[in-house]
């Protein structure tokens, strides 16, 4: 599938997986249109494009919002004349307990990360499928394949995304339209940052091989089904050696204090 003269919408285009996707897709010939609700980064991210010779523009979108998705189609068709590509990349992770998560968080959760999906292809699907050839891909996450503790909410709209994805395909199954969800794992993001800290970061895949990852399937280097889940989990193996080597100095720590327990008693007995 050639790029060149496509039209592309990236949400969460400010940052990270986002930022990355955009930049390698304007590489690639394609007019990328960026949203979030960050005006700010969204333009840091255009002025890379246009400074790399590619086309792009920033449009300030809470995709929260079915009105305001509304207007970034309007503005996209407006201001390029045809939509092809949709990367729903937008999200956000709390990481508490179950009983200290508050409402407001879970739907801040599940309104970005599924929510966002749901009102972003039903209003933009309709107008790729005028189009030739058009592609969607839904950034879902390892922990949309395998829950894990603290991250409920999470991991209940990255499940969800993958599901989305699945009926999706299925509905368009006879269009010229191919629809997916990428599941990367621990990725250096600012997201990441925050929730692990700068070692985690250091074990973490870059944003780039997911961007990269996005691009092939987009081309169709990757052959898949439409509705296919592809998992990018590369740095698990350098995080579980990690955490191995965590719980053994933390092993090495209570012997230690055991053994210093045990020699201050028996000075005492003698």
């Amino acid at each position: 599938m050639k790029l060149d003269g496509m039209v592309a919408i990236v949400t969460g285009g400010g940052s990270g997986i986002g930022r990355v996707t955009a930049i390698l897709l304007a590489k690639k010939g394609v007019k990328v249109v960026v949203c979030g609700r960050r005006y700010d980064v969204l333009l840091e991210t255009v002025n890379i494009i246009q400074n790399n010779g590619g086309e792009a523009i920033a449009i300030q979108t809470d995709i929260q919002k079915s009105s305001e998705i509304i207007n970034l189609v309007n503005l996209a068709k407006e201001k390029f004349g045809q939509i092809n590509i949709l990367i729903n990349n937008a999200g956000v992770a709390i990481a508490k307990p179950l009983l200290e998560i508050e409402e407001l968080e879970w739907d801040t959760v599940i309104n970005t990360n599924l929510k966002s999906v749901f009102l972003t292809c039903r209003s933009i699907i309709p107008h790729i499928l005028k189009t030739e050839h058009g592609v969607v891909v839904n950034v879902s996450s390892i922990l949309g394949k395998h829950g894990i503790a603290n991250f409920t909410a999470y991991s209940a709209s990255k499940f969800g995304v993958i599901g989305l994805t699945q009926s999706l395909a299925q509905e368009y199954k006879s269009e010229q339209i191919r629809i997916y969800a990428i599941c990367p794992g621990r990725t250096a993001t600012d997201m990441q940052h925050q929730l692990g800290g700068l070692t985690i970061m250091e074990l973490s895949m870059s944003a780039e091989k997911v961007a990269n990852k996005i691009i092939d399937i987009i081309i169709g280097r990757i052959h898949l089904r439409s509705g296919s889940d592809v998992v990018i989990d590369e740095q698990s193996v350098k995080l579980k050696l990690y955490e191995v080597s965590i719980k053994w100095e933390q092993e090495a720590e209570k012997i230690k204090h055991l053994l210093y327990k045990l020699k201050r008693l028996f000075k005492r007995l003698v």
